[in-house]
């Protein structure tokens, strides 16, 4: 299994994009033009540690993240907050568009881990998996 040996917000943003890229096919997408629209999933049975924590009940609250659509960088300066730490897995499925804005679905897990833990590395973006929908298709 191929593993993950560095995470920063650099890299989390490219992997991100190609992420995006892979969702919408031959579709170009302006990156100015992204929303996502954060949903953080909790996991049971998996154990937390302290940086979970703060990642579960203040960076991605319903408070912070509720009903909110955040741009490409907002997403990667909230989420990658304390790279090389990120979630395990994330995963992008394209949700509509909403005035001229594409809009993203970014489920995520809660539990933060260093790059060799992180899943999806068999994708070439890790922690990043891109759900397909036929949306993307119809899409123009």
């Amino acid at each position: 299994m191929e593993k993950v040996r560095e995470m920063n917000k650099k890299i989390f943003r490219d992997n991100l994009l190609m992420t995006i890229r892979e969702v919408m096919g031959e579709i170009c997408v302006d990156e100015n033009d992204i929303r996502f629209n954060i949903i953080p999933v909790y996991e049971k049975d998996k154990s937390f540690n302290g940086l979970d924590n703060i990642m579960r009940l203040v960076l991605l609250s319903e408070k912070n993240v509720g009903n909110k659509l955040l741009t490409l960088d907002e997403t990667v300066k909230l989420v990658a907050w304390h790279s090389p730490f990120v979630p395990i897995w994330i995963n992008i499925s394209l949700n509509g568009k909403k005035e001229e804005k594409i809009i993203f679905d970014f489920e995520t897990s809660l539990r933060l881990r260093k790059p060799s833990l992180l899943r999806n590395a068999d994708t070439g973006h890790a922690p990043f998996k891109a759900i397909a929908n036929n949306s993307a298709k119809s899409f123009s």
